[in-house]
């Protein structure tokens, strides 16, 4: 009795063995219509613009027009590097930084799946014990998906 009960406790706490660093890879839509691809390269994880929202807040030229760093101002979102050395630890990735280039800011970040629905990803960036998370949708071919907030 003793060995069920420890095993059911063990089942109840254990990481969904579902997700792995692999199913983070891929094509995902950020409520507004961005689109960001997750890559890996090497140990770390990263993520690019693939596609811009119909209507952008800013930066209206496609160029990262608000990078503090004048030499970049020019350079095109798309294709840009938005999430940068994420590891993958625990079930999600972490421990890198997001860019966001309607400020020109970067953020500390964290991306995790959602356990029941792993077309589902939650992406909370971070400023000091501030932060504001974002959800996206696996975008399964070329079209892009609309989600709900």
């Amino acid at each position: 009795m003793r060995f069920i009960f420890l095993l059911t406790i063990f089942f109840l706490i254990a990481p969904d063995s579902s997700i792995t660093s692999d199913t983070y890879i891929g094509k995902w839509e950020i409520t507004g219509g961005s689109i960001i691809e997750i890559y890996k390269d090497g140990d770390s994880f990263y993520g690019k613009i693939h596609k811009r929202a119909e209507n952008p807040l800013s930066n209206f030229n496609g160029l990262d027009n608000k990078n503090p760093v004048k030499e970049l101002q020019n350079r095109p979102l798309l294709g840009m590097n938005i999430l940068n050395k994420l590891k993958y630890e625990d079930g999600e990735l972490s421990g890198g930084t997001i860019y966001n280039a309607d400020s020109g800011k970067t953020y500390t970040v964290k991306v995790w799946i959602n356990s029941e629905d792993i077309d589902l990803c939650y992406i909370r960036a971070y400023k000091s014990f501030l932060f504001k998370t974002f959800k996206a949708r696996r975008v399964k071919s070329d079209d892009t998906i609309s989600i709900s907030n």
